[in-house]
């Protein structure tokens, strides 16, 4: 990820539900496991190909993702297992760009499929694109970007 890059996770809301606890949304080193969440309400892959009409489908590093949009961009990622399982989806929006229209349109998708979204503290975000672009706006990786920003114009 990007410094420019805010990044939220995506699950099936009836796992979160029932799913849902202390230990489940524990980060590990590695990151958050989601895998768990995607197993318990299976989709398949092609269930997230709407998503190209907001951000097209390119290719990904691996080909267990499906990846829409542009990797040090804005971007919509579905990791899938050999029969096309979800095992984890997430997505990034970079800050510095015109993204209002794609992070409207995601916000959208996944309220009208049934998906939570969970900002980067693991916290369930409303499908209200005011509050989401707040998480973003307010994110440590805005303060860190305008900091370095402001570094780089003042030594000019």
């Amino acid at each position: 990820m990007a410094i420019w890059q805010y990044i939220f996770q995506v699950l099936p809301k009836e796992s979160v539900s029932t799913l849902a606890s202390d230990s489940f949304f524990n980060r590990t080193d590695e990151g958050f496991d989601d895998e768990l969440f995607w197993k318990k309400y299976p989709l398949k892959k092609g269930f997230f190909n709407k998503i190209n009409s907001t951000l097209k489908k390119t290719k990904s590093w691996s080909n267990d993702i499906d990846l829409y949009g542009n990797q040090e961009s804005n971007c919509f990622e579905v990791l899938s297992d050999n029969e096309g399982n979800v095992l984890s989806v997430s997505f990034r929006i970079d800050f510095t760009s015109n993204y209002e229209l794609i992070l409207s349109h995601i916000i959208e998708f996944c309220g009208l499929n049934g998906l939570v979204i969970l900002d980067e503290g693991l916290n369930i975000v409303p499908w209200n694109y005011e509050q989401v672009q707040s998480i973003i706006r307010t994110s440590p990786q805005v303060k860190k970007y305008n900091e370095l920003f402001e570094k780089d114009k003042s030594s000019e």
